[in-house]
């Protein structure tokens, strides 16, 4: 156990303990070589870790020890003190945003659109990385305010192998999160957090402090997947618009939610009083496989430049994300100007077009009446309409299996080899993957689909992403071979179920 008084490393005396959670300690502490008070967060404390769990930390540590971004509270430091590593960080003598869950200091208007922006900013630049650093952990005792008022988010980079390490060596049932502000999709079958995970935790946060307490109480989106509603924000104090967005965090469904940079940017247009332009209409048209392809869309775009247009509809269970609008990240200290020299522009042009289409019916109008002949209507309209509308489906079930494959890709390089257990999500995706790309198959009759190269696009597809699951079908063999000679049962078994699993999508096959 750490106690007050105790020196670590011969050099940080610890003063006073700012906060305890499941696997780290965060105490303030006196630097007695500079006579600077700093924060030293330490994990494992008083049980520290093996050799294997000491190495996989360091390596971890220094995949994102570099990143640096203004709302981000950043280590100055990293060691490791009797098997116990440690982190140095600077004091926020502000501490963290809890300080507005107190009786008397509830958050204003204001300052919860500058911490949605500071947050938000912070995440968008962790989950640009390649891969993307996923925080797991957003929650008020985690944002801190700094000396400027502003907001940084602290803990990062705490990945689920360290997790999983921390587990192991201490004994627990860690979860990769705070119950009260993971989202629905964390209590599924494939529990692995993604970037949609960290902006329904910032949704519940702000829910958090704009009423007092967690949207679902303790239960977090457990509550939510099992069918419960999202509790409105009764409180006038606050704007729709503010409320709205809170909601769109909350959504159930991952790709419902606005990505880090649309929040952030959304936020900094209505901080500078310049949202109102940028507001989308309201659309009867929406993409099925919306959330994954906006997620996979700021993986792969450069930083700062991901997709930043969403709509926010009065009533917030009808809200939703238009990503096929796309504006520019506004920047400029003129931006009120640009835009608004742009809507013209872009206003005046559409004028011009109606006009020119308005003319030319008149004429063809005209010249039928005088001719005496009847208007023809199009030949083949309604087997026009029809190929149309498979061509949409179609297109969109195979975008849709791409954003599986394309999250499957990305989990496929980040699983955890210490666990047996719940580490098959890559598979998961990859199943998916399959079944949406079968959907085709439903409309092979259609000769329109065949001309087009639909159900080549989608054979081709599956194809891909079959040897991918045979790969790991043999992969699972081989280890459960492995577990067998060792005589572990259970763990084989495990493996044997895996490779099942990936097997049985090819009794399917058409």
């Amino acid at each position: 156990m750490l106690n007050t008084g105790q020196v670590i490393a011969d050099r940080y005396e610890l003063l006073k303990q700012l906060g305890r959670g499941g696997f780290s300690e965060v105490w303030l502490a006196l630097d007695k070589l500079t006579d600077v008070k700093v924060a030293i967060k330490i994990y494992a404390p008083g049980m520290g870790l093996d050799d294997a769990g000491i190495s996989l930390f360091t390596q971890e540590f220094s995949l994102v020890f570099d990143m640096n971004h203004t709302n981000l509270l950043h280590p100055t430091y990293y060691d490791c003190w009797e098997r116990m590593p440690y982190l140095i960080l600077p004091f926020c003598k502000n501490g963290s945003i809890f300080k507005y869950l107190t009786d008397n200091n509830r958050i204003t208007e204001t300052e919860s659109w500058h911490l949605l922006h500071d947050v938000a900013e912070g995440l968008a630049y962790l989950h640009a990385k390649l891969p993307p650093v996923i925080h797991q952990d957003i929650k008020p005792d985690n944002i801190l305010i700094n000396d400027e008022n502003g907001y940084m988010i602290t803990d990062f980079g705490i990945s689920t192998r360290i997790r999983s390490t921390l587990r192991r060596n201490q004994g627990q049932e860690l979860s990769g999160g705070t119950l009260a502000y993971m989202g629905p999709e964390r209590f599924g079958q494939s529990p692995t957090p993604i970037m949609a995970s960290d902006i329904w935790s910032l949704g519940a946060t702000m829910y958090e402090l704009l009423t007092g307490l967690p949207p679902y109480g303790d239960h977090g989106g457990l509550l939510q997947k099992n069918g419960a509603d999202i509790p409105l924000i009764n409180n006038e104090e606050y704007s729709q618009e503010l409320k709205d967005i809170v909601y769109k965090c909350l959504a159930l469904n991952t790709w419902d939610r606005p990505t880090a940079r649309q929040i952030a940017d959304y936020a900094f247009q209505h901080i500078n009083g310049n949202s109102a332009p940028f507001n989308i209409q309201s659309s009867q048209q929406t993409s099925p496989d919306l959330s994954s392809k906006d997620e996979i869309n700021e993986i792969q775009a450069p930083e700062g430049q991901a997709n930043s247009s969403f709509e926010l509809k009065d009533n917030h269970e009808s809200s939703s994300i238009n990503s096929d609008a796309e504006f520019p990240v506004m920047q400029s200290s003129d931006i009120k100007k640009r835009v608004s020299t742009l809507f013209k522009r872009e206003h005046r042009k559409l004028i011009l077009v109606a006009a020119i289409i308005i003319i030319c019916a008149t004429i063809v109008t005209i010249y039928l009446a005088t001719s005496g002949k009847e208007p023809t209507p199009e030949p083949k309209q309604e087997m026009t309409s029809k190929t149309n509308a498979n061509d949409s489906i179609c297109k969109a079930i195979i975008r849709e299996g791409d954003n599986y494959k394309s999250q499957g890709n990305i989990f496929r390089y980040t699983i955890d080899p210490l666990r047996q257990n719940n580490d098959s999500v890559f598979e998961d995706f990859y199943i998916n993957a399959i079944k949406k790309y079968r959907e085709v198959n439903l409309y092979k009759d259609s000769v329109f689909i065949s001309k087009e190269g639909y159900m080549d696009l989608a054979e081709n597809q599956i194809k891909q992403v079959e040897i991918i699951l045979d790969s790991a079908y043999h992969m699972f063999i081989g280890k459960a071979d492995t577990m067998k000679e060792y005589n572990e049962i259970e763990a084989a078994k495990v493996f044997e179920n895996r490779a099942k699993k990936n097997r049985t999508i090819y009794k399917h096959r058409q």
